[in-house]
C-alpha cells in the first residue's frame, strides 16, 4: 500500500533553492571575509620606497614609511633573505602581496599592527612569537579565581582585538605575550560574569570573576535554535542538566517529575518495577482519546538533538538542559506531532578551550520500598472471614474451630505443623484455606533491600575548530523480588561532534545507542506478571510454606522461582548527520539527516512448575506443558530538514527570519510467533518446540511533510514580536484531507526599559509582559485504517467448531472518508519579572487550550448493521490553567551562597461538544468536567432493625443493622406503594440522574514543587520536594487492599495499614475484634450482597494529595590543592536520600504515586513497590 504524501514538495524545488542561495553566498563572500574598517585603514595607506636588501631591512624601512608594526616569530619568517622592492605612492596592501605573498608568507592587519606568518594560516600563536628588532614584548601572567578564591580552570584569556589569547591551567594560572603593554584582557568563563581589564604595564595581573547565576539561562534551546530569555514572548520552563544528575532512578521521566510546574509525569500501572515507563502530559488533558490506541496520544513531542527518541534510553547524566515548551507559539513550527507541546532535550557537547577533559560519576543506592505491604496475622484473618461468611448467613465457616484452635497453638508456639499432618495439603490451593500458619506473604515475596548502581564516563574537549563530546553510562536496577529475581540493565553510548572545516561551513555529527536488557519472573501463566502483585496479597497467612519433609509447599514462591521468565532487549540506535553554512554573516543553513531505528524483542517461556503438596502429590501452577513465545518488533524513523535563517541588528531594530522544510516517516513492523511442546525447558525456541505453532504480524508506517517559517523582531529588546506557521501533511488522513495550514503569534512588552521605568528599577528590575495565540493539528489520532476499507481477519476463532477453531473475520468496519485533523488552539497570557537586584524571580502565565474536532464515534446505527458506527471529528473540550514559578539567588559572602524555587500549576479541563443525545452521564458530555466522579451521598450506617430509612431496595431487598444509609436527593420522583421514596439512579442521565450527584473528581490539581540549595565553601546542598494539593481518589469496588473482604475469600485480603477492619459489628459482639458500631465500613458478606454497601459514595472519596521528599543531598568537593596532588582537576563526594519523607492523606496501603494506576476493575489490586534509596557517589574530572 503507496502511503506517501502525494502532494509533496519536489526535490528540484529544493536544489533549485540550494543553488541560489549559493550564488548569493558567493555574491557576499568577499564582504564576510572583509577586515574590519581600522584594519582596512591601514591596509589603504600610501607607501613610496626604492630599497635592495633583506627582509628584515626592507620590513624596518616599511614601518618607517607607513607608521605601522610588524609582529613576527624569527623562527617562522627567514629575515635574511633578499628581496628588492620598488614603489611610488601605492597602497600598503598591494605593496604587501608583491612583496610577502611570492615568498610565501600571509599577512593579516589588526589594529595598528600587521602580524606576518607561513601561508596559508594567518593565525599566529602568541606563546610562539619572540621579541624582534620590530616590536618589544610584554609578557603578563595571573591567577584567576571564583569568588570563594578557588582556582578556575579553562577560563578564556584573550587580548581584545586580536587573535592573542589562551587560557588557564589546572591550577588556574595563565600567561600571555602581548605586543605592547597596553590593551585589554578580556576574561571569559561559562557562568561568570566576563570582565575586561586593561594591561597598563602590568606584568601581573590577577582576576576575580563573580558568579553569573544568570548567565546559563539567558540564551534558551526553542525550535530549532535558540533565543535569548529576556526575549521569549512564548511559555517555555528550562530545566538545568545539573538537576538530573547524582540521582537513583533509570529513566529521564522519573528525573522530571515535579520539575516545571504543569508538567505532569504519573507511573503506569507498573509502579516501581525496574525498568518502568511513565506517562506524560502538559498541562493537563488535551483530548478524549486515550494514549496508546492505535497510534493515539496527547503527550508531547520529545526530541533529543532535535530528533524523536524514546525518552526512556537518554542516559540522564549526558543531558546539558531540558526545555519545556508549553504553549502553540513555542511548539507550532514543530506542528501536527506538537499540538500538546514539546521537551527538547540537548545533549552535552564538548568546549573550545583547547583542553581535554575527563569525567567520572557513579550513584551508588540502596533502595527499599516505601510503603511495604502487611498482612494481619492469621488468626485476625481467620476471625474477620468467619464473620463476613456469618453476614452472608452461610451455615459452614471457611475456618473450622479445630483449624482457629490450631492456628492459635501455631502462632503460641505449641503446635509445630504448618498444617494437620493428619489431614494434609491434597491441592495447591487449599493451603490458604485448611493451613494453620502465620505468614506476612505481602512482606515476604519483597527483598528488604536491593543494590542499584548508575556510572559514566566522558571524554570531551575541542579547540576553536572542533569540539568533541564522548560518553558511556551503565545502569543497573535491581529487582525487590525475594524469590526469584528481576532487574533493569541499560548500556549508553554517546559521541557527539562537531568541526568547522571552513570560515563558512561546520559540520557535525551525532552517535547515540542504547541497549537495555529487562528480565522479570512470569508471574501466573495466562495472566501474566501483572496478576502477581495480587495473588501476594490475597494469599492468606495460614497458608503453609514448607512440607513437613521441608520442601516448598506455596505455589507462590514456586511460582516465582521456576514459572518462567519474561525477557526483553532492547537496541535504541541514533544517527545524526548535519552542516551548517554561513556565506554571509547572519545567514545560516542547517541541513540535517537523522536515522533512528529500535529493535525490541520479547522472549517469554511458561512452563509446568510442580509444587510438592503435604499428601506427597504434586500439582501444577504453570502452563500444562512448556511453551515459547517470540516477539520481535522493529520502529524505523527517517527525517530530513533544512533549515535557512538569517538575523540582523539595524540600528535598535534586531530582525532574524527562519524558513524550513522537514520529512519525516515512520515504519514499524513486528513478528510474535508462538510454539508450544517444547523439548527442553533448557533451550526455550521455536525451533526446539514440537507442538503447534502459530505466527502472528504487524506491519504500519505514517509519513508527514511540511514547510515552516518563523519571524521574531526586536526595537531595543523592548517590543517584541514572533509570528510562526506550518503548513502541514500527514499520510493518516486521505489524500484530499491531509494538509492544514497552522498559524501562531507572540507580542511581548518589555516595560522596565522604558524611561519612565527608572525610579522603580532598583526595586522591579525587569517586568515584561506577553501573550500569544496559535493553533496546530493533530495527527497523532487513530491510523490510515479510519478512511481505508479492509477486513480484519483472525487465526483462529474462540469457540470449537468440529473439534477446531478455524479461522474468521470480522464485520467490515465503515470507513471514515471526512475525517481530517484535530486541531488544537492556545491562548497564552503571562508576565516575566525580576526584583531586589535580580534576587526575586517571578513568571506566571494562564492558558485556554482548545481542542477542536476531535475523533470520535459518530451517531449510532442500527443494531442489524452489526458493525459500529464510523469515527467522525465532532467533539471538542477546553483545559484552563495556570503555572506560577518564585525563585530567590543570593550571595551571603565569597563563602555562602544559597537559592531557592517554588512552583506551582493547575488546570481543569470541560467537555465543550460531544454526541451524548440522551445526555448519559457516564459518557462523556457538554459541561462535563473531566475526571467528575457521580455517586451517593452516605448517610451513615444502620444501627437497629427497623431504623426509619428511604428504600433502598433498588440495590438489594433486605437491609439491616450494619448496613449503609445513602441520602434521597430527587425528593419524591420515585416513590414505592407506600409512598416512600426509592433511593435509585433515574435513568443516569442529565435529566434524571435520580440520587447520584458529582462527589468528586479524580483530575490531578495544584502540582507544587519547592527546591533549595545553598553553597559554603567546600560543602553544597540541595533538596528538592514534590507534590498534589488535590487529587480525589475513588477506590474501586473490587480493591482489596482498601475494603478488605469482597464478595468472596479467595480475591480478599486484609492489610495491616487499611482501614478494612473497621466495619460495623454489633454492640454485643464477643470474638476479638470486639464490638464496632461508629465503624467505616458497612459489615461484609462473603456473597455480592456485599456491594449493597459500597455504591459509589461521598464517604469513600479519598484524598490522594500528597507532599513528598523526593531528594535531598550534602556534597564536600575536595579543595584544589588537594585534587592536584592526586592529579584531578575537581573532586565532588556526596551522600543523598531519594523519597524519605511522604505526607499524605491516603490509608498507608497506598502509594500516591501508584494508586490511581491500580484502580481498575481488570488491573491488579497492588503496584510494584516505589523505593526509597540511601545514596552515595563521586564526581572526578581529570
Amino acid at each position: 500500500m503507496k502511503m506517501y504524501l502525494k502532494k509533496s514538495l519536489t526535490w528540484s524545488r529544493i536544489i533549485k533553492s540550494t543553488i541560489s542561495q549559493g550564488a548569493i553566498a558567493f555574491l557576499f563572500t568577499g564582504i564576510t571575509f572583509a577586515n574590519d574598517t581600522s584594519a582596512q585603514a591601514i591596509l589603504d595607506r600610501k607607501v613610496t620606497i626604492s630599497i635592495n636588501d633583506n627582509l628584515g631591512v626592507v620590513l624596518n624601512a616599511l614601518k618607517e614609511n607607513a607608521k605601522v608594526k610588524f609582529v613576527y616569530s624569527k623562527d617562522v619568517i627567514k629575515i635574511d633573505q633578499q628581496v628588492s622592492l620598488n614603489v611610488n605612492d601605492q597602497k600598503l596592501g598591494v605593496v604587501l602581496d608583491k612583496l610577502l605573498n611570492i615568498n610565501g608568507i600571509s599577512y593579516e592587519a589588526i589594529d595598528n599592527r600587521i602580524v606576518l606568518g607561513k601561508s596559508p594560516d594567518k593565525t599566529v600563536d602568541a606563546a610562539s612569537l619572540k621579541p624582534s628588532i620590530e616590536m618589544v614584548q610584554v609578557k603578563v601572567s595571573g591567577l584567576v579565581a571564583d569568588s570563594k578564591g578557588e582556582p578556575l580552570i579553562g577560563v578564556g584569556v584573550q587580548l581584545k582585538g586580536a587573535k592573542i589569547a589562551t587560557s588557564t591551567d589546572v591550577n588556574g594560572r595563565y600567561s600571555l605575550n602581548l605586543p605592547d603593554g597596553n590593551g585589554i584582557l578580556v576574561f571569559t568563563y561559562i557562568g561568570y560574569v566576563t570582565r575586561e581589564i586593561p594591561v597598563n604595564n602590568q606584568s601581573t595581573i590577577n582576576v576575580i570573576l563573580a558568579d553569573d547565576s544568570k548567565s546559563l539561562e539567558e540564551v534558551v534551546v526553542v525550535g530549532y535554535g535558540t533565543q535569548k530569555k529576556v526575549n521569549l514572548t512564548g511559555a517555555v520552563d528550562v530545566i538545568s542538566g545539573e538537576r538530573l544528575e547524582n540521582r537513583p532512578a533509570s529513566k529521564v521521566s522519573d528525573l522530571l517529575k515535579g520539575t516545571s510546574p504543569n508538567l505532569n509525569i504519573t507511573m503506569n500501572f507498573r509502579g516501581g518495577e525496574p525498568g518502568a515507563a511513565s506517562n506524560f502530559n502538559i498541562r493537563g488533558v488535551g483530548s478524549i482519546n486515550l494514549d496508546g490506541v492505535r497510534g493515539v496520544s496527547t503527550s508531547p513531542l520529545v526530541l533529543v538533538d532535535g530528533v524523536e527518541m524514546d525518552i526512556n534510553n537518554v542516559d540522564p547524566e549526558s543531558i546539558e538542559s531540558v526545555s519545556v515548551l508549553k504553549d502553540a507559539s513555542a511548539s507550532a513550527i514543530y506542528g501536527s506531532k506538537a499540538p500538546f507541546g514539546v521537551i527538547l532535550i540537548t545533549t552535552k557537547k564538548g568546549n573550545k578551550d583547547g583542553k581535554v577533559n575527563v569525567q567520572y560519576n557513579n550513584t551508588l543506592s540502596l533502595a527499599s520500598p516505601v510503603r511495604p505491604l502487611s498482612q494481619v496475622d492469621a488468626l485476625t484473618w481467620a476471625t474477620a472471614y468467619n464473620q463476613a461468611n456469618a453476614n452472608a448467613l452461610v451455615a459452614t465457616p471457611i475456618y473450622s474451630d479445630e483449624q482457629m484452635n490450631r492456628i492459635r497453638d501455631y502462632i503460641a508456639g505449641t503446635y509445630p505443623y504448618e498444617y494437620d499432618p493428619n489431614n494434609p495439603i491434597s491441592g495447591i490451593f487449599l493451603g490458604r484455606r485448611n493451613g494453620n500458619a502465620n505468614y506476612d506473604w505481602a512482606r515476604l515475596m519483597f527483598k528488604d533491600n536491593t543494590f542499584n548502581q548508575k556510572h559514566n564516563i566522558n571524554v570531551s574537549g575541542g579547540t576553536d575548530k572542533t569540539q568533541f563530546y564522548i560518553a558511556g553510562g551503565f545502569t543497573d536496577q535491581d529487582g525487590m523480588y525475594n524469590y526469584g529475581y528481576d532487574f533493569y540493565k541499560r548500556y549508553n553510548f554517546l559521541t557527539n561532534l562537531s568541526t568547522r572545516v571552513t570560515n563558512w561551513l561546520s559540520l557535525n555529527t551525532s552517535l547515540k545507542y542504547a541497549k537495555g536488557y529487562s528480565d522479570y519472573p512470569l508471574g501466573i501463566t495466562t495472566v501474566g506478571r501483572d496478576h502477581a502483585f495480587g495473588e501476594f496479597l490475597t494469599w492468606a497467612p495460614m497458608t503453609p510454606m514448607y512440607n513437613i519433609n521441608g520442601t516448598i509447599q506455596n505455589p507462590l514462591i514456586r511460582m516465582m522461582e521456576d514459572g518462567g521468565r519474561d525477557k526483553l532487549e532492547t537496541n535504541d540506535f541514533l544517527l545524526v548527520l548535519g552542516g551548517e553554512f554561513e556565506p554571509v554573516k547572519g545567514w545560516k543553513t542547517n541541513v540535517s539527516y537523522n536515522h533512528n531505528v529500535q529493535t525490541d524483542r520479547q522472549m517469554v517461556n511458561p512452563k509446568p512448575v510442580m509444587v510438592e503438596l503435604g499428601n506427597g502429590t504434586f500439582g501444577n501452577i504453570g502452563k500444562p506443558s512448556a511453551t515459547y513465545q517470540s516477539v520481535f518488533s522493529q520502529p524505523l524513523y527517517t527525517l530530513f530538514n533544512v533549515v535557512s535563517s538569517y538575523e540582523k541588528q539595524v540600528n535598535n531594530h534586531y530582525f532574524k527570519g527562519l524558513l524550513g522544510y522537514e520529512q519525516d516517516k515512520k515504519t514499524f513492523s513486528s513478528l510474535n510467533a508462538t510454539a508450544s511442546g517444547l523439548i527442553t525447558t533448557e533451550v526455550p525456541s521455536i525451533s526446539t518446540s514440537v507442538g503447534n505453532k502459530t505466527v502472528e504480524d504487524d506491519l504500519w508506517h505514517w509519513a508527514t511533510e511540511g514547510i515552516f517559517g518563523r519571524l521574531n523582531y526586536n526595537f531595543k529588546e523592548k517590543y517584541l514580536l514572533e509570528f510562526s506557521a506550518r503548513y502541514n501533511g500527514s499520510s493518516r488522513f486521505a489524500e484530499n484531507l491531509r494538509w492544514g495550514f497552522f498559524p501562531s503569534g507572540s507580542v511581548g512588552y518589555n516595560i522596565s526599559k522604558e524611561n519612565f521605568w527608572d525610579p522603580v528599577k532598583p526595586y522591579v528590575n525587569m517586568l515584561k509582559l506577553r501573550g500569544s495565540y496559535g493553533s496546530l493539528g493533530n495527527q497523532n489520532v487513530y491510523d490510515y485504517s479510519q478512511y481505508i476499507k479492509r477486513i480484519d481477519p483472525v487465526a483462529e476463532l474462540n469457540w470449537i467448531i468440529d473439534g477446531q477453531r478455524p479461522p474468521y473475520a470480522n464485520v467490515p468496519k465503515i470507513i471514515s472518508p471526512t475525517i481530517t485533523w484535530e486541531t488544537v488552539s492556545t491562548l497564552n497570557l503571562g508576565l516575566d519579572a525580576e526584583f531586589l537586584k535580580n534576587k526575586l524571580g517571578l513568571a506566571f502565565d494562564w492558558y485556554n487550550r482548545r481542542t477542536d474536532d476531535m475523533m470520535t464515534r459518530g451517531k449510532d446505527l442500527p443494531y442489524l448493521l452489526g458493525t459500529l458506527a464510523p469515527n467522525v471529528n465532532n467533539a471538542s473540550l477546553t483545559t484552563k490553567g495556570f503555572e506560577l514559578a518564585v525563585s530567590w539567588n543570593d550571595r551571603i559572602s565569597s563563602d555562602f551562597a544559597y537559592n531557592a524555587r517554588i512552583t506551582l500549576g493547575d488546570s481543569r479541563t470541560r467537555v465543550l461538544k460531544f454526541n451524548n443525545e440522551k445526555g448519559i452521564i457516564d459518557n462523556f458530555y457538554v459541561g462535563k468536567e473531566i475526571g467528575e466522579i457521580w455517586g451517593y451521598i452516605t448517610d451513615g450506617l444502620i444501627q437497629t432493625q427497623g431504623e426509619a430509612m428511604y428504600n433502598q431496595s433498588f440495590f438489594y431487598p433486605t437491609w439491616g443493622p450494619g448496613d449503609m444509609k445513602y441520602k434521597n436527593l430527587d425528593g419524591d420522583r420515585y416513590l414505592d406503594t407506600n409512598g416512600n421514596p426509592i433511593i435509585n439512579d433515574g435513568t443516569r442521565t442529565l435529566d434524571d440522574h435520580g440520587d447520584l450527584t458529582i462527589i468528586g473528581n479524580t483530575s490531578p490539581r495544584y502540582n507544587y514543587s519547592f527546591t533549595g540549595g545553598a553553597s559554603w565553601k567546600s560543602f553544597d546542598f540541595n533538596i528538592f520536594w514534590q507534590g498534589l494539593g488535590k487529587h480525589d481518589y475513588y477506590p474501586h469496588i473490587n480493591a482489596g487492599m482498601f475494603y478488605g473482604m469482597l464478595t468472596a475469600f479467595g480475591s480478599s485480603t486484609i492489610l495491616k495499614d487499611s482501614p478494612a477492619l473497621d466495619y460495623w459489628r454489633p454492640a454485643n459482639e464477643t470474638n476479638i475484634l470486639g464490638p464496632n458500631t461508629d465503624a467505616y465500613f458497612a459489615k461484609p458478606y462473603f456473597t455480592t450482597q456485599t456491594n449493597k454497601n459500597r455504591q459509589v459514595q461521598s464517604r469513600y472519596v479519598l484524598n490522594g494529595a500528597y507532599l513528598r521528599l523526593k531528594n535531598i543531598s550534602v556534597g564536600y568537593t575536595i579543595p584544589q590543592k588537594l585534587s592536584n596532588k592526586l592529579f584531578l582537576q575537581k573532586a565532588r563526594i556526596y551522600v543523598a536520600g531519594e523519597n524519605l519523607l511522604t505526607f499524605t492523606g491516603l490509608p498507608k496501603v497506598y502509594d500516591p504515586e501508584t494508586v490511581f494506576a491500580q484502580n481498575a476493575g481488570n488491573v491488579p489490586q497492588a503496584t510494584y513497590p516505589v523505593s526509597r534509596y540511601w545514596i552515595m557517589g563521586f564526581n572526578l574530572t581529570f
